[in-house]
Order: structure tokens, then C-alpha cells, then sequence
């Protein structure tokens, strides 16, 4: 006889595992997006403060050249004054000898009025004269201001400053100008020709190398408003770049200045 099969079939555990996967994703997907908008939120308000910053610095910087267009228009009238006086002083002087010329033909009664105006023109010469080093002491002095407004403000020191997820890592900084980056790192920072960044065996890329291999290393490239350029060159190396420890993170800060960079506050944070 054959044999009866059994009465009840096995069950799969297959469903009740999918739906668990689902689930563990969608917390997993959910908990991302929920950090995620938190590092964007506090980027966000970094970028504000550093074009507020900015901002201030412009506003700055249209009130000096105000300032220095005012003073240039003091000068030119100092300029103006002094030249009257030296024109009134030859204008005097040739005026006296033609009277001089003219008393030795007239009488008396002549003599004597031009005599008083003679006298005028003499004190009034007189004040005149004492004007003038008063006036060559403010030309001066507005040609002294004028050149150090020429110079432009100081630059504000620009202090990099600890935020976000800049906590949970080493960074090392590259200051990116015109033509080359600036590595600070060390008693001394080191300067590396946009050039050269891509040199094999170079500086850089022994730079890129020591971070790759550094627990949380990443570099952050500190971008001037002139280092644009040289920015995009070391990003270029560093993505490919692959070194004994792999490939080196990066990012990045603008500097909207071109003020000296303060890193004491991050490396306190330290």
C-alpha cells in the first residue's frame, strides 16, 4: 500500500523575510535622509555667514572709495589754493616795481596814494604768505592719506572654524591661490606650484598619500577667490590619485578674502 502523504504541508519563511528586508531598508533610507538634511542645514548656514562676510567687506570697501574720492577732490582744491598764492605773490611784486617805476615821474600827491596802496598789496601779500605752509601742510597730509587709501583696508583675518560633521575627522589644510597651494601643516606651511601638483612622487601626491593612510584623514582645500583654477587642478590629482592607502578624501571651504587664515579656533577643537 502507499504510504499516505503527510496531512499538513511545510511553511516558508520566505514572505515574512522579505517584508523584515523591507523594513530594515526603508528605517535605513529614512534615518540617511534625516542626517543628510541635517550636514546640508548646517553647510547652509556656514554659507551664509561667509556671504554675509562678504557683504560687510563690500560694503567696506565702496565706503573707502568714496572716502578716497573725497580726499582727492580736497587735494586738488589745496592744489588750486597754493597756486593762487604763488600768483597773487608774483602778481605783487611786478605790480610794486611798476610803481616804483611810476613814483620817479609822479608828484607828491601820487607818491603818497600809491604809497598806501603799495602798503595794501604789502599786507595783504603778508597774510598770504602766512597761509601758505598751513596750505603745503595739508597737501601733504592729503597726499599721505590718499597713498595709504591707494594701499586698500587691511584684509580681515579669516578664522576657520570647527562645524557640522568637521568634527569627525583630521583635517589637513591646502590653501588654493592663483598659482600654487599652500599646505598648512607643520611649524611652517609649505608651498606647492599648481604646476607641480601632479608630479609623480612629488609633494603632493605624498601629501595625498600620508592623508589616505591617516584614520579619518581628509584634506580640506581652503579656495581664494583667485585660486579657482588651482582648486580644480589638486581636486583633479586627488581623485585620481591612488596611493599604497587608496584614494585621499577631500573638500572644500571658499575664502571669500584674501585676509591671512586663522586656524587656531579648529586646531583647539582638536
Amino acid at each position: 500500500m502507499a504510504r499516505r502523504k503527510n496531512e499538513g504541508e511545510g511553511v516558508s519563511l520566505f514572505p515574512f523575510m522579505s517584508i523584515l528586508v523591507c523594513l530594515i531598508g526603508s528605517l535605513t533610507l529614512m534615518i540617511a535622509i534625516q542626517l543628510g538634511g541635517q550636514v546640508s542645514s548646517e553647510q547652509s548656514q556656514e554659507d551664509i555667514e561667509r556671504y554675509q562676510k562678504y557683504t560687510e567687506v563690500k560694503a567696506l570697501l565702496e565706503h573707502d572709495q568714496a572716502e578716497l574720492e573725497s580726499l582727492k577732490n580736497l587735494l586738488a582744491a589745496a592744489e588750486k589754493a597754493r597756486e593762487d598764492v604763488r600768483l597773487a605773490a608774483e602778481e605783487a611784486a611786478a605790480l610794486e616795481k611798476k610803481q616804483k617805476a611810476e613814483l620817479e615821474r609822479m608828484g607828491a600827491a601820487g607818491q603818497e596814494k600809491l604809497l598806501a596802496e603799495s602798503a595794501r598789496l604789502r599786507r595783504r601779500l603778508a597774510e598770504l604768505e602766512g597761509e601758505a605752509p598751513k596750505l603745503q601742510k595739508t597737501v601733504e597730509e592729503l597726499q599721505k592719506e590718499i597713498q595709504r587709501r591707494k594701499a586698500g583696508p587691511e584684509e580681515a583675518v579669516v578664522q576657520v572654524r570647527p562645524g557640522g560633521s568637521g568634527l569627525d575627522i583630521v583635517p589637513t589644510f591646502v590653501e588654493c591661490g592663483a598659482t600654487s597651494v599652500l599646505i598648512h601643516e607643520g611649524k611652517e606651511p609649505q608651498r606647492i606650484r599648481t604646476g607641480d601638483l601632479n608630479k609623480e612622487g612629488g609633494d603632493f601626491h605624498k601629501l595625498l598619500d600620508r592623508v589616505a593612510g591617516t584614520p579619518k584623514g581628509q584634506i580640506i582645500f581652503l579656495v581664494r577667490p583667485d585660486g579657482v583654477g588651482t582648486y580644480n587642478a589638486a581636486r583633479d590629482v586627488a581623485r585620481t590619485h591612488y596611493g599604497p592607502n587608496g584614494y585621499c578624501k577631500t573638500g572644500k571651504l571658499p575664502v571669500p578674502t584674501q585676509g591671512k587664515i586663522d586656524l587656531s579656533v579648529f586646531r583647539r577643537a582638536q
